[in-house]
């Protein structure tokens, strides 16, 4: 029966339920307090995992991600605390069926008067960015359409839905391939930004990352500058090497490929690849390593050494789409990572609790007061915001 009403529920907040089905629903919900319990279990572990970029199959593996989360935490693995309501953006489609509105907005209004967070104020985050023209002039970007000219370059493109565009932008006065002209793009904390390099190449670039780039490539290779973290498909190219560089003294050397590049902690460089083939370089010893699909290279610095491992990448890159993907991550990382999204600062009752692990996939566009409600339920752990200030205890 468990897998029944799990495969109904997930209809009805995916919004793909016919009215019949929304009304048994109901009416299971309204049997007994376990079926409601376990009602809002769905509601709060349930995340938005019908993006339009995600393939069927990758809807299915999270789909089975989310039913095992569901599972572990109904069978008692998780603390029992008071129950906080939570109602997601994802399934606000079902309050347009009529059946369901009236249960639906009680539970939204027990959630406003059970809510254990305290909070002051919304943190946002959102698509912005800065661009660094090569004079030095800079331009805030938003989603907005217009053309970007500088002293020296001309013809770029913000698109309000595909983001920076450098095809087609040229360099006054020079031919190409007789100046190498750079642009930088900074993301500050919170923000995101997709752009399109000349060659044609894609790279999504994260909260706290500056890419440093050519406006037009020259010579034997195509090479950017890179710190923070960015999703790279590569434009193909056999005789021109597309290289992304490090701060670290590390670089991948691609000729037409799909992998992300994470260089947040100090003196360490993950690079993950989805499709493709790359060579994770080692500047100071000339050492390279080659990586195959669905393996993650952690190079250190101080030790000049590249481990490599087999990993799904989609927990490396879901970010792209607009997720938090979180398996077993120690608290202590999550935070770190929820820091540069939401811009917050993190403090800590006790150091053991930096150790706490959590498992689950949240969006990234929620409020990061849903986020925490939600690692408050499975992972024994409370929070308390002030400001911009989070407390974990």
């Amino acid at each position: 029966m468990t897998n029944e009403i799990d495969q109904l529920i997930w209809r009805v907040l995916d919004g793909k339920a016919s009215e019949g089905e929304i009304r048994e629903l109901k009416g299971w919900i309204e049997e007994k307090e376990s079926n409601r319990e376990y009602f809002r279990q769905w509601k709060k572990i349930w995340n938005m995992t019908n993006g339009p970029t995600l393939s069927v199959s990758r809807k299915q593996r999270e789909k089975e991600r989310f039913l095992k989360s569901i599972h572990q935490s109904y069978a008692g693995k998780v603390r029992k605390r008071r129950i906080i309501h939570y109602w997601p953006v994802a399934a606000s489609v079902v309050l347009l069926v009529g059946v369901f509105v009236g249960f639906a907005l009680n539970e939204w209004s027990q959630m406003k008067a059970d809510q254990g967070i305290a909070q002051t104020e919304r943190i946002v985050p959102g698509v912005k960015a800065e661009l660094i023209l090569s004079t030095g002039e800079r331009v805030c970007l938003a989603q907005r359409s217009e053309f970007i000219e500088g002293m020296k370059e001309s013809g770029i493109r913000n698109d309000s839905l595909a983001g920076l565009n450098y095809v087609g932008a040229k360099i006054q006065g020079k031919e190409i391939g007789e100046e190498i002209v750079y642009n930088t793009m900074q993301i500050p904390v919170g923000g995101f930004y997709q752009l399109k390099l000349a060659d044609g190449t894609k790279v999504w670039l994260n909260s706290l990352t500056q890419l440093r780039f050519p406006v037009t490539f020259a010579g034997e290779e195509r090479k950017v500058y890179l710190t923070g973290e960015a999703y790279f498909e590569v434009a193909r190219d056999s005789v021109h090497p597309f290289i992304v560089a490090t701060d670290e003294g590390m670089e991948v050397k691609v000729y037409g490929t799909e992998f992300n590049v994470d260089t947040y902690r100090k003196g360490t460089v993950k690079t993950t690849l989805v499709n493709g083939k790359v060579g994770i370089r080692v500047s100071a010893t000339g050492e390279e390593v080659r990586l195959s699909p669905n393996q993650m290279a952690l190079f250190t610095k101080a030790t000049q050494s590249i481990q490599v491992e087999n990993v799904d990448p989609y927990g490396a890159v879901a970010w792209k789409d607009g997720k938090f993907v979180f398996e077993d991550e120690p608290m202590e990382e999550i935070m770190e990572r929820l820091s540069r999204w939401y811009d917050v600062k993190v403090f800590y009752a006790n150091e053991r609790i930096k150790k706490h692990t959590f498992t689950g996939i949240i969006t990234r566009f929620a409020d990061i007061s849903d986020v925490l409600h939600l690692m408050e339920e499975t992972a024994a752990v409370e929070f308390n915001i002030q400001g911009n200030i989070v407390t974990v205890k």
